[in-house]
């Protein structure tokens, strides 16, 4: 177990160090200048003052050289200064993480409740109609965009039916009632997208695991039906689940970009965002570094968390 924690760990460390030098690189190939950004329509911008600008943000130097500056200054805890604001992006990304994980963790929430239920019906059910139209809307909600799909549900809940309000974010300790109801659209948007992912996982381990043996025997033991499906099959259906819900948590910030933009939500999607289209190198490289990050240490979590309930892992892997 010890072993397989220090090589995950490793692999996790390796994996963020190559996605930081990716975002790095892809971010510098980008057209655009974030100095002449910065500087827009200004009439008569002197060249030597443009010169003088970018040999301060250090953008002259070679790109080797910016990156390993910045990966240095990274492991001292700073991740350098916005080109536009001044502010360092440490207090940016600081004022902006809260927004983004409130509404990752709501939305993983709510598609946990779509997709568990849903799936054990589909599974007890198998071969339906109930199970065939479940299994077709999972796929549209796979197919469909996630910012269609946000803005469809701003035209039926907030414009049409105005039960919700369509943007804007209120913090929760400054009003609860009104923070969880702006919260609720953006989750919902989030949650339609990723619970197609868990529901046709949940579903086929559920299906594997109600054709098991031992559940066969606890049934002709007597015990009664519901406490064979809850506390036997769906127990241990969720075990191999846990990957499919470190992936799910993965997309789920990554959707985070589009729909935090989308419903005015002042999180890391919205901030890198504007970043983009000022070509804030600075900050929008911490962003999306550190939205990796989450995803890697999500993903590294749930594989020790399997690895440490299920003993068939630990077995197969000895015996191989």
């Amino acid at each position: 177990m010890l072993r397989f924690v220090i090589r995950r760990a490793a692999i996790s460390i390796l994996m963020l160090v190559a996605a930081s030098a990716l975002v790095f690189a892809i971010l510098r190939l980008l057209p655009g200048d974030p100095i002449i950004t910065r500087l827009g329509a200004t009439a008569g911008a002197n060249p030597e003052a443009i010169d003088q600008l970018r040999r301060e943000a250090g953008l002259d130097d070679p790109i080797f050289t910016q990156y390993l500056r910045w990966l240095g200054d990274i492991f001292t805890g700073d991740f350098g200064q916005s080109y536009f604001s001044q502010f360092s992006v440490t207090e940016l990304i600081s004022r902006r993480i809260g927004p983004t994980l409130e509404l990752t963790a709501v939305s993983i929430v709510f598609a946990l409740l779509i997709a568990v239920p849903l799936a054990v019906f589909c599974s007890l059910r198998r071969g339906s109609w109930f199970d065939r139209a479940v299994t077709t809307g999972s796929t549209v909600g796979l197919a469909l965009p996630q910012f269609v799909l946000g803005i469809l549900l701003i035209l039926i809940f907030a414009v049409e039916l105005q039960w919700l309000p369509a943007r804007g974010y209120i913090p929760f300790n400054e009003d609860p009632a009104e923070n969880v109801r702006r919260m609720i659209l953006p989750a919902l948007t989030l949650a339609i997208a990723a619970a197609p992912l868990i529901l046709r996982y949940l579903r086929a381990s559920m299906i594997e695991v109600l054709d098991s043996s031992y559940i066969r025997t606890a049934e002709g033991k007597g015990v009664p039906h519901r406490r064979v499906v809850i506390a036997h099959a769906l127990r241990n259906a969720l075990i191999p689940g846990l990957t499919m819900l470190g992936m799910v948590i993965g997309y789920t910030l990554g959707g985070v970009v589009i729909i935090e933009y989308v419903f005015g939500i002042p999180g890391l999607g919205s901030l890198a965002v504007e970043s983009v289209f000022k070509r804030d190198y600075a900050v929008l490289q911490s962003v999306v570094l550190l939205i990796c990050a989450l995803f890697i240490l999500t993903t590294l979590l749930v594989d020790v968390l399997s690895e440490f309930l299920d003993p068939r892992l630990r077995t197969g892997r000895s015996h191989g």
